[in-house]
């Protein structure tokens, strides 16, 4: 969804930027640039539902597809009713859409409020991750302001708003990053050791979220996450993952979605393995085919021939 809706805000902003260099461009590129303000704003919305829903380990669900057909729908009517030869509907039409990004801006807030909780680590620290949600949200909202703030300022300024914002975000991003990184790993946990009853406590707890809760089916699962869950801090379960499993978050959490995957394998031969890699946690097939051989030593798929001839051989 985020990479969908750069892509129309890439559209909007060469469309601005290419007027506002040279005014006598095409009518049709016009058309192009509205066109793709009717896919912004609901594409905001999509994109926080679906981190929401990452958030919330539970699915996105289907309805992406109505917001999208509405705007498709809209955009296909446009395409019947030409702007070279309906230019004072298309003038006119022009606020409409502005309204329609707006009610999807006004929805993504609602969802953004509703789910703050969601937004802090332990500490009332703003998770890293947030920062690109907000920020894209803020960038949506600026461009529009912008664009819907054209008379009184410059056409360039809406093309300019939502990529200074994705940018700034970026930066915090890596620049907290960059913060949180320990400058040296052997000392990580120097003042921070766990007695042996502790690190029993964290692996119990982890072991209860992960095996009991099935934490690791959510594909935006976090560090930051987990611990929480667990009721542990994220240094206690670095600490211990690292100490006493000798493996890091992202290795704890992906033999654990290779085992579901493995059972899944077996039980369900009739799927195939997009459906499996959605199944257990994976954001794309890619990583789940490149994980599965690093950790089961094979393809999914030879695992899975290997596993019928095993059953066919029992029932014989």
């Amino acid at each position: 969804m985020l990479g969908a809706l750069l892509l129309a805000v890439g559209v909007r902003t060469a469309k601005s930027a290419f007027l506002y260099f040279n005014p006598a461009i095409a009518i049709e590129f016009r058309q192009l640039g509205l066109s793709a303000c009717l896919l912004i704003g609901p594409l905001t919305y999509l994109y926080a539902r679906a981190f929401i829903a990452g958030l919330a380990q539970r699915p996105a669900g289907q309805a992406w597809r109505w917001h999208l057909g509405l705007s498709f729908l809209l955009i296909g009517i446009g395409v019947a009713f030409p702007y070279s030869a309906y230019r004072a509907v298309w003038n006119q039409s022009s606020h409409a859409i502005h309204v329609f990004w707006l009610c999807y801006l006004l929805a993504t807030a609602r969802l953004l409020w509703q789910s703050r909780r969601a937004w802090w680590n332990e500490g009332q620290r703003m998770a890293t991750s947030s920062v690109l949600l907000l920020s894209v949200f803020a960038g949506s909202c600026l461009m529009l302001a912008a664009y819907a703030s054209t008379p009184f300022t410059s056409y360039i300024v809406g093309a300019l708003s939502f990529t200074f914002s994705l940018y700034v975000a970026v930066m915090v991003f890596l620049l907290r990053k960059e913060i949180l990184a320990p400058a040296d790993p052997q000392q990580k946990y120097r003042n921070s050791r766990l007695t042996h009853e502790d690190t029993l406590a964290v692996l119990a707890a982890l072991e209860q979220q992960m095996s009991g809760q099935k934490s690791y089916l959510n594909p935006n699962l976090t560090l930051a996450q987990l611990a929480k869950r667990a009721g542990c801090t994220q240094a206690q379960v670095s600490q211990v993952l690292n100490d006493k499993l000798g493996k890091s978050f992202t290795t704890y959490v992906n033999e654990y979605r290779i085992a579901e995957a493995k059972q899944v394998l077996s039980d369900e031969p009739q799927w195939n393995m997009d459906s499996v890699a959605e199944r257990c946690g994976f954001n794309s097939s890619s990583t789940f085919y490149s994980t599965f051989k690093k950790v089961a030593g094979q393809t999914p798929a030879s695992f899975r021939a290997q596993s019928s001839q095993a059953a066919r051989a029992i029932s014989a």
